[in-house]
This record gives C-alpha cells, structure tokens and sequence, in this order.
C-alpha cells in the first residue's frame, strides 16, 4: 500500500513538472506579441523605439492581458507546487515513524528534485514575462485601456507573492523537519532538501523583477 501510494504520488508530480514546462510562455503558443517582439535585435531597435513613443502597437492591451494572464498561470503553478509540499511533511513524518525509513525516503528524495525543478521554471518563466513587459514598456502611452491593463498585471503579480510566501513557510517546515531527523537520512538528502529551499528563495527574485517592470509599464500608461 505505502509503495503505491508513494508511485502515485511521484506520478503526480512528474505530471506538474509536465504541467509547469507546458505552462511556460515560451512554449504556449504565439498569442498576441508587439510587433517589436516579431524581429531580432539589430541596429534599428533603438529608432523602432523612438518611434513607439509617438504611436504605440495597436496589439499593446492584448499583449498586457496576454502578460497578466500568463502570471496567473504561475499564481496557479506555485499553488500546485505548494500542495505538493505539504504532502512531504507528511510523507516525512510517515517515513519517520517506520523501522527502516530508507525505502519512503528514496521516494521523498526524488519528489524534492521534481519539486526543485518545478520552482525553476517558474522563476524563469517570471525571467520571461519581465522581459516582455520591458519591451511593451518602451511603446507605453498614456492610456486608460493601457492603464487598466497594467493594474491587472499588478494584482496579479501581487496573488504571485502572497502565494510565495505560503510556499515559502511550508517549505520552511519541510527543511526544519529534514534537519531535526538527521538520525534517518545522509548528506545528501539534507543536500536536495537545502536545494528546494534555495529553489523556492530564488523565486524571489524573478517576482521583484517582474514586479518592478510591471510597474513601470503601469505608470507609463498612466
């Protein structure tokens, strides 16, 4: 009963680090883009922005709702991540409990990386749409549909770090609880649970950063 549970649950968290990957928005398919997004950087990207500060892409309000969108799709991302937390505590305090608690561990250790890997993507997927909202900031106009589109993107990135921060206690309480069983595990299993922990802290940043070029692109549209 404990293997089948424990091979379902990997199964789930292989199909989130599934779900994540398809989730990102390089991989969603093209959507609405500005057409500065359509060419390579050259020579001309500097002149192409002058002139976006004269007349704004006609797909500005699309591409905002698109970004805003997108960052709710992490919002839910790191939902799931969390879920899957909170069941490692429980899965540890199993795994604790038994005679030989190597065979549940193994199972835990592979969770954590699936969990690490998880995290990553999303905080390159924030990487991504920071860069989308500096592009689209470079034709931001004065807007009131522009406007309201940006403080979408920032309720959004707001629901983006309160769920951080839930994800960021629980997986406190898994480390504390790895660090305070270290009877039962080697080194390296305290390695890949310090390894979601830095996975989850790193997501910090890329929320700043997202957070930061929304606002600018807010304000421009003010």
């Amino acid at each position: 009963m404990t293997y089948t549970v424990a091979v379902t649950l990997r199964a789930r968290l292989a199909a989130l680090l599934v779900l994540l990957a398809a989730a990102a928005p390089a991989a969603a398919g093209p959507g609405p883009m500005l057409w500065q997004e359509r060419y390579f950087w050259d020579a001309l990207l500097t002149a192409r922005d002058k002139l976006a500060r004269q007349q704004s892409d006609p797909m500005m309000i699309p591409v905002m709702n698109a970004i805003a969108g997108q960052i709710a799709q992490q919002v839910a991302n790191l939902k799931q991540i969390d879920a899957y937390v909170k069941a490692q505590s429980a899965n540890l305090r199993y795994a604790y409990g038994q005679p030989d608690p190597q065979p549940s561990l193994a199972t835990i250790l592979g969770n954590f990386k699936t969990l690490t890997t998880g995290a990553d993507q999303v905080r390159q997927n924030l990487y991504y749409l920071t860069a989308r909202e500096r592009m689209a900031s470079s034709q931001a106009l004065q807007d009131q549909g522009m406007y309201k589109a940006g403080l979408l993107i920032l309720g959004q990135i707001q629901q983006l770090q309160l769920t951080l921060n839930a994800l960021y206690y629980d997986t406190l309480a898994v480390r504390n609880l790895v660090l305070q069983n270290r009877w039962a595990e080697d080194r390296f299993f305290v390695h890949e649970a310090d390894g979601l922990m830095r996975a989850v802290v790193y997501v910090q940043d890329s929320v700043f950063a997202v957070y930061n070029a929304g606002y600018d692109l807010t304000i421009r549209c003010r």
